[in-house]
């Protein structure tokens, strides 16, 4: 090749510039055998499948600002609506006052009525002192959903699913911090009794803290699972005496222990 002739001058490509000098060298003919190709076919994956499907904990809105918009909300919109579309009747809940914080409020679930009741039977001093174990698979796959269950209900991310332990951890980090945690010991909605898992007891046994049984009646009639509000009924929520772990007591045991409190609940019995 004479000197300061440019490869491009040749037509030699970037892409074949490789075979061609190697002919030009009287190198080994390439064998017989697949064409390979001059270009590999790009394959484009959505951005989204590389981003987490789940929020985080929104922490920042436990802080005096948007706690205050937090109450003002459920004071001004989310209260007087429950008490309109469910008008509870409320036992049990002057009975708290003497109880310690922190505490596990476990409620029996029927549906997404029962949070906004419960939340509202509270005394002031244990609303405003509670979080809520949110289910992660529903409530935090997006940050605008986590961002709304927090701010109205004061939320936490609860995975429920092969995770649980990380739920759990997460309860017993806000227990240790002084808040009360609102979780719902039945599988979903709907469960029966025969839906108690053991991951309430567990905590509580781990945390020792005690759990206060909760019932929450009719909230089914008002807003089905897996519809909206459907009619007006009256509901009633039960607050029952807190259940301490005992010495050697295992799960499964203080599961039954909860399971029967909230079945005497159910029937008028504390």
């Amino acid at each position: 090749m004479p000197a300061g002739v440019p490869l491009a001058g040749r037509g030699v490509r970037f892409a074949g510039g490789g075979r061609m000098l190697e002919r030009l060298a009287g190198g080994p003919a390439r064998a017989a055998g697949p064409r390979i190709p001059r270009r590999w076919p790009t394959v484009r994956t959505p951005v989204g499948e590389w981003t987490p499907s789940e929020a985080g904990d929104q922490a920042w809105l436990r802080g005096r600002g948007p706690s205050l918009a937090r109450e003002a909300l459920q004071q001004g919109l989310l209260f007087p609506a429950t008490r309109v579309a469910a008008r509870p009747r409320v036992i049990g809940a002057g009975d708290l006052m003497h109880a310690p914080q922190p505490a596990v409020l476990a409620p029996n679930h029927q549906s997404d009525l029962d949070t906004p009741l419960v939340l509202l039977a509270l005394p002031r001093p244990w609303r405003v002192r509670t979080v809520v174990g949110a289910a992660s698979d529903r409530f935090y796959r997006r940050r605008r959903h986590a961002l709304l269950a927090g701010l109205w209900i004061n939320t936490f991310p609860f995975d429920r699913g092969g995770g649980q332990r990380r739920g759990l951890a997460g309860a017993a980090a806000h227990l240790r911090e002084g808040r009360n945690v609102l979780l719902y010991p039945q599988a979903t909605r709907g469960a029966g009794p025969e839906g108690y898992r053991l991951g309430v007891a567990e905590l509580c046994l781990a945390a020792g803290t005690p759990v206060v049984p909760v019932h929450v009646g009719g909230s089914a009639l008002v807003m089905p699972k897996g519809r909206g509000l459907d009619r007006r009924a009256g509901t009633t929520v039960r607050f029952g005496r807190p259940l301490y772990p005992r010495d050697g007591e295992t799960p499964a045991e203080l599961t039954e222990r909860l399971s029967q409190a909230t079945e005497a609940l159910a029937q008028g019995r504390r």
